[in-house]
């Protein structure tokens, strides 16, 4: 008998088994990758305060979370206005796991849009005419996440306060910069999110536009009808709506559960230049009886508060 040659026989078996044995070993010890969970993205739009403008185009090139792209997307331009009132457009989807989002990235186009001509991004004035958007950086870093639901209809969306982004120049208009371009547009899950909608009746006429505003309760003081180095007044709301003329109804959508308080400001548009000028903050009396600025409203997931109100006066 050949030994030599046996014991070569037993040494390979014994190897193949040993390394079929590590091999289980480690893949006993590998974490199994976190369950995702698909989530659709879409963009809405809080109104800007100034009646000569018609439209707002954003050209976006690429939207990520966590990291990842959205799939199926491609270069998007949009214009925001057409989507106020709770309306969204949807852009594409993204496998997230369940918790709040790490990172948000807008990437903008500073050169075309999506059909290639050459400005991207723009307002449209009463008109027709064009006033281009100069963005200091193609990529917004949102300040703002949102909370991955597990086993729920996932839907972020990314609500862009014009309000808040787009601030006048002289004769035009700028996107504004650094922090203050980061805090423009809101991030919130549909599933977690509530809305308020109202009415305020002004039979004596005391303003020519009403702009409610809409603050976390508690984090409203006086000074915020003052502008920031951006020259946005009002910018710690959460959200705001242009009081229809028709009906005297509005409506803020997509916030997240929790205590907010309103705030109504009266405004007059310049005749020349379209622009709305800051009058003063209304005093109101709630249909309910309640007064809402001070007491707040509680706003729960997937629901609607309703905030009907009188306009009794200017406030002192």
């Amino acid at each position: 008998m050949n030994y030599r040659n046996l014991f070569k026989v037993g040494f390979l078996l014994f190897s193949m088994l040993f390394i079929v044995s590590c091999s289980k070993d480690e893949d006993d010890n590998t974490e199994p990758s976190a369950e995702t969970y698909n989530t659709t993205v879409e963009v809405t739009d809080a109104p800007i305060d100034n009646a000569e403008v018609k439209g707002a185009f954003v050209t976006i090139t690429n939207i990520k979370i966590n990291g990842k792209a959205l799939e199926g997307f491609n270069t998007t331009t949009v214009d925001l206005l057409a989507y106020q009132n709770g309306e969204t457009l949807p852009l594409g989807d993204v496998d997230l796991e369940a918790g709040a989002t790490s990172t948000i990235v807008v990437e903008l186009s500073n050169d075309a849009d999506d059909k290639g001509e050459a400005v991207a991004n723009y307002i449209l004035l009463e008109g027709g005419e064009k006033v281009e958007l100069a963005l200091g950086t193609t990529e917004i870093v949102l300040t703002d996440a949102a909370e991955v639901v597990a086993g729920a209809n996932n839907a972020i969306v990314l609500d862009f306060d014009l309000r808040k982004m787009i601030a006048a120049e002289g004769e035009g208009y700028k996107f504004v910069s650094g922090s203050d371009l980061q805090g423009s547009i809101r991030a919130v899950n549909r599933v977690n999110a509530g809305a308020i909608a109202g009415t305020v009746e002004d039979s004596n006429d005391t303003a020519e536009t009403i702009v409610v505003y809409a603050y976390e309760k508690g984090k409203y003081s006086a000074d915020q009808a003052n502008e920031n180095a951006s020259g946005v007044a009002f910018s710690g709301a959460v959200n705001s709506a242009v009081v229809s003329e028709t009906n005297g109804s509005y409506s803020l959508n997509f916030l997240e559960e929790g205590e907010y308080e309103l705030h109504y400001a009266a405004y007059e548009q310049d005749e020349t230049t379209g622009e709305m000028t800051f009058k003063g903050m209304l005093a109101v009396t709630a249909a309910t009886g309640l007064d809402f600025e001070i007491l707040g409203l509680s706003i729960a997931a997937r629901s609607t508060t309703k905030a009907d109100v009188v306009v009794t006066g200017m406030k002192q």
